[in-house]
């Protein structure tokens, strides 16, 4: 079953997906971040390929190779089964595939509302959640 974390009161979710990626990439961890739209993939692109030592993330966009353990994509994606980090307002389809899913929840009311639907869909099914305020989280 998949293992679902709720990440809460984030106030910027490229600064929290820059601050979880380096334990995963330490771990040989894949992550697939799943975008609402080109504008938000391209926002994150650019960040990951930041020119600071610290913030530089090689990854792909809309494909995976198995060398590459950063995947951003904005579209429905079936080759990765590890951890899906989810920026998005959306239900991802197929979320049960993966080990993980991280939900990256911001303080904005609109993504709290749609992720409280999202939260409630998963206790229903019988997922044990993980809820982790961002705001508790050291960088």
């Amino acid at each position: 079953m998949t293992n679902i974390k709720f990440f809460f009161n984030v106030e910027n979710k490229i600064d929290l997906i820059c601050s979880i990626l380096p334990e995963r990439l330490i771990k040989k961890r894949n992550s697939l971040i799943y975008c609402s739209s080109d504008i938000q993939l391209n926002l994150l692109s650019d960040q990951l390929w930041g020119d600071r030592l610290y913030s530089f993330f090689p990854h792909e966009e809309n494909n995976h190779h198995h060398f590459n353990k950063i995947t951003l994509s904005n579209k429905n994606i079936e080759w990765m089964d590890d951890t899906i980090i989810n920026i998005s307002s959306q239900m991802i389809g197929g979320f049960n595939r993966y080990l993980n899913l991280f939900e990256i929840v911001s303080i904005e009311e609109k993504d709290k509302k749609l992720a409280r639907i999202r939260f409630q869909y998963f206790k229903d099914r019988g997922y044990t959640i993980q809820s982790i305020d961002a705001k508790k989280i050291k960088s």
